[in-house]
């Protein structure tokens, strides 16, 4: 039995799928959970020959590394690794001997491949008409907005319900549109809700485009890129503002045009890959009041990133009991006691 546990981890595992270097040490495919890149570190030396997973926290020797692989018995996972290892083993098992199946490895996730709409399509709908513009115009100089509404490629889109939904085209650092999100705002200034928007009519534009032949009908689209992405290559020295809506940007750029400003579009759209854009920049966060914990400790693993301040504006400044306070909800308010 002895023989049998002195076969090598390394060769076992190699019989079962993928086994890499990583660092010093070598690792293979987890047979104790659902694993899809290599986790389980093998230890292989004079003193050692066993497996252990820090993933989730299973291991053993070679005979248990082969009965979680195959879902077997004691016995049989003997007869395996004797097999693979060309051993005998010390005392006769009974039963046939069996022949390691071959096994597969999974292959790596393809990388999906994104739709981007086409570039003519936004040009010809590009626009200082949208709702949010007509609020924007309220609040400051009309040849500010048309310059912003050019920065961001900002649009005007008729639906079923308004003629004057605005078009926020998530435009990457290569200038491809990979989504363009649809909203509208109320544009009385008169009303509580005026600069916010409409419930009923917020979604992205990109499968209704597949619909309609634009795109193609099996379009698949990356909505992880941020919000003013396109403007960070052409200001490369340039401090970033970074907040959760696409209104919020374009509000802080009116008000504070010497930052470029960005947009994850959620709170759930704060990771990695949406951020990578970043990497390297000096970057201001401006978390919506609601979304300030969440935030702060999303991007406590991401300094690596970019340098980072949190900002508490939203806390400091939102009126008793105001829960959904975000830092446009602060520009309008204080540009209409200008008014």
């Amino acid at each position: 039995m002895n023989r049998l546990r002195a076969v090598s981890i390394s060769r076992v595992a190699e019989a079962y799928g993928r086994v890499v270097k990583k660092g010093c040490r070598m690792v293979a495919i987890c047979p104790w959970h659902d694993d899809h890149h290599p986790s389980l570190t093998l230890y292989e030396n004079a003193l050692e020959n066993r497996c252990h997973c820090f993933a989730c926290g299973q291991g053993g020797s070679v005979i248990d590394f082969v009965m979680a692989s195959e879902k077997c018995d004691f016995a049989e996972a003997c007869r395996i690794v004797a097999g693979i290892g060309g051993v005998f083993p010390d005392e006769p098992i009974a039963g046939s001997w069996k022949v390691p199946k071959t096994i597969q490895p999974k292959p790596e996730p393809k990388p999906v491949a994104y739709s981007y709409i086409p570039d003519e399509w936004l040009e010809q709908r590009v626009s200082a008409g949208s709702s949010l513009c007509r609020c924007l115009n309220q609040l400051f100089n009309s040849c500010l907005v048309d310059y912003l509404v050019k920065d961001y490629r900002l649009g005007c889109y008729e639906t079923k319900t308004a003629v004057d939904c605005v078009l926020f085209p998530n435009i990457d650092t290569q200038g491809r549109i990979c989504n363009i999100k649809v909203q509208h705002y109320e544009t009385d200034i008169r009303s509580p809700r005026f600069a916010h928007g409409d419930r009923n009519i917020c979604f992205w534009l990109g499968h209704r485009l597949a619909s309609e032949g634009v795109v193609r009908h099996d379009a698949e689209f990356d909505n992880q890129c941020l919000f003013g992405s396109h403007l960070l290559p052409r200001y490369p020295q340039v401090d970033v503002m970074l907040v959760e809506s696409p209104k919020n940007a374009v509000v802080g750029a009116a008000a504070c045009p010497q930052y470029v400003w960005v947009a994850t579009g959620s709170k759930s759209l704060l990771n990695r890959r949406a951020l990578q854009v970043l990497r390297g920049r000096r970057v201001m966060v401006y978390p919506d009041r609601d979304a300030i914990g969440e935030w702060t400790e999303k991007l406590q693993g991401m300094r690596d990133l970019f340098d980072y301040r949190i900002s508490g504006f939203c806390e400091s400044f939102a009126p008793e009991g105001e829960a959904k306070f975000d830092i446009a909800d602060f520009i309008i308010s204080e540009r209409l006691k200008l008014q």
